[in-house]
């Protein structure tokens, strides 16, 4: 069949995540002359300014947890613009999706960046989600995933065919995140950052991102260093339902004026670009977007040694790797690289390198092809 896809994307959209970027990205950079594209999601913020001009925008809230009418409004989109594939990312949408699209007779595709086990919710409701996203998961034609542990994860833990799963490993834009093309002004005046060391973490302030961790190796490293207290500031940027415990956290460690909680920041390469090391000790992760952000501009990492980071990263190549909520050896991987700038350099122009083999074209390619794989459809025209 030798016609356009009209592909849809479905995500709640409820924040700017990486499930929000990628879909940009997505959208973004498949040629109009293959796909005719087409968006449900919260008219807002954004993500939708992103890509409101690049598809058919179909306003759709999806937030309610266990709104069962969305499937109704999902299938009558579909049918309504004559959808062949829909592409899913979050597990409400991916539920909504899935059994709209099997009422439709339309192929769904879900990225599973992060499965329902590791979500941070009661034992009653973590249930409840995985009950009905195994429901989901059986009206799903193909999964795309971001790491090895991932894939293994679907395959040997959800019992789904390894046929219908693909590992598409998350992109970073080199033009946009080039070491050369920043203005980190605005970051140093804003949070006066001229003459200290700056050390910088990116992402939701989320329990699986360990920042709790992150204070108090910061603790650490000034009770064995007291002179850099004047000199240190860590830089946290992000929102999110810990901000408020994370602020309480780091004022009883006497840390007030060493971390600073600056908020949702874009473009994140201006962020990037004012920091001497990059820090993320999460617990739990897909394939993090701010990780191949920070690898793309050459910055020395330290980030915690679990799947999502160590298949991007490898520890004493591209960064350092620490075991996750350990915060004594956190401070002692940081203090190591604050004291020897030729091993900070060479770790970040190893990530530099190594960022190049998460090209955002393969990323659009891959996906172009499960999309053609799925439905049948060359898409051309």
């Amino acid at each position: 069949m030798d016609r356009k896809i009209r592909l849809l994307f479905v995500i709640d959209n409820s924040v700017y995540g990486g499930g929000e970027k990628v879909f940009s990205m997505l959208l973004r950079g498949l040629p109009a002359g293959r796909f005719e594209l087409f968006c449900a999601s919260l008219p807002r913020g954004r993500f939708y300014e992103e890509v409101k001009e690049l598809c058919r925008f179909l306003p759709l809230d999806l937030t309610n947890r266990f709104d069962f009418r969305n499937i109704g409004k999902l299938k009558r989109l579909m049918l309504e613009h004559g959808i062949d594939l829909a592409h899913s990312q979050g597990a409400r949408a991916d539920f909504y999706c899935a059994f709209a699209a099997a009422g439709a007779g339309v192929k769904a595709v879900s990225t599973v960046a992060m499965p329902v086990e590791g979500f941070d919710i009661g034992f009653l409701r973590k249930k409840i989600y995985a009950l009905l996203n195994s429901l989901a998961e059986k009206k799903i034609a193909r999964f795309i995933t971001v790491s090895k542990r991932l894939e293994t994860a679907l395959v040997t833990g959800h019992g789904i065919p390894a046929a219908r799963v693909s590992l598409i490993q998350n992109p970073v834009d080199l033009a946009e995140f080039d070491p050369g093309n920043f203005d980190s002004g605005p970051v140093i005046e804003k949070f006066s950052l001229r003459g200290r060391r700056v050390l910088g973490a990116l992402g939701r302030l989320e329990w699986q991102k360990g920042y709790p961790c992150l204070i108090e190796a910061l603790a650490l490293m000034l009770e064995k260093e007291p002179g850099l207290r004047k000199k240190l500031v860590c830089l946290v940027a992000g929102a999110g339902r810990l901000e408020p415990d994370l602020k309480k956290q780091a004022e009883a460690a006497g840390l007030a004026c060493n971390v600073i909680f600056c908020g949702a920041l874009s473009p994140a390469r201006d962020f990037l670009g004012a920091l001497d090391i990059f820090l993320m000790p999460s617990l739990l992760e897909g394939q993090p977007l701010a990780l191949l952000e920070a690898m793309a501009m050459g910055k020395a990492i330290v980030a915690s040694d679990i799947p999502g980071i160590s298949e991007t990263a490898e520890n004493g190549k591209e960064a350092t790797l620490v075991p996750p909520g350990d915060p004594a050896r956190l401070a002692g991987a940081v203090l190591g690289l604050l004291h020897d700038a030729p091993r900070a350099k060479e770790l970040g122009n190893n990530a530099r390198k190594k960022a190049a083999l998460f090209s955002l074209s393969d990323y659009i390619d891959r996906h172009i092809e499960v999309y053609q794989e799925t439905t049948g459809i060359k898409g051309t025209v």
